[in-house]
């Protein structure tokens, strides 16, 4: 049996489309990741020029804003791009988003007010929700007869 080459498991087309597929999802996570990072710095580039003073209670409910905004744009992006299952690649970025936001409410809660970290709690859901609408609304446009 030298001469005959064994079958792959898997057609080559399969193979890379299974492969393009993963790609484009992780591609889709890191452009979240990216996004985050984009509206955050954006909030620390606008107090200076619209003459937000830092520190005190105006500074800290811009940051939780934007925040929140950045967590939006986060799952929205991952949903949008996903190349399969848009709800679960927002919904996987949310997860670090909540992981992140819930170790900052316990380590440096006592650093910050408290409806700081009570709004910043309360706000991961709004994040998820508003997020998987505004990011999932091109598959259900897709889909509809």
């Amino acid at each position: 049996m030298q001469g005959q080459q064994s079958t792959p498991r898997w057609p080559y087309t399969v193979r890379m489309a299974t492969f393009k597929t993963f790609l484009f999802s992780l591609l889709a996570l890191a452009g979240a990741l990216l996004a985050l990072v984009l509206v955050t710095t954006v909030a620390s580039w606008l107090p200076p020029l619209i003459g937000v003073h830092a520190g005190g209670a105006v500074q800290l409910g811009w940051d939780l804003a934007f925040t929140v905004l950045g967590g939006i744009a986060a799952v929205a992006f991952a949903s949008y791009h996903a190349p399969c299952w848009p709800r679960s690649h927002g919904t996987g970025i949310w997860l670090l988003l909540a992981i992140a936001s819930l170790w900052a409410a316990w380590d440096m809660g006592n650093e910050f007010p408290r409806w700081f970290v009570l709004l910043l709690v309360i706000s991961l859901p709004l994040q998820l929700g508003i997020g998987l609408w505004v990011g999932a609304r091109k598959w259900r446009t897709a889909t509809s007869p």
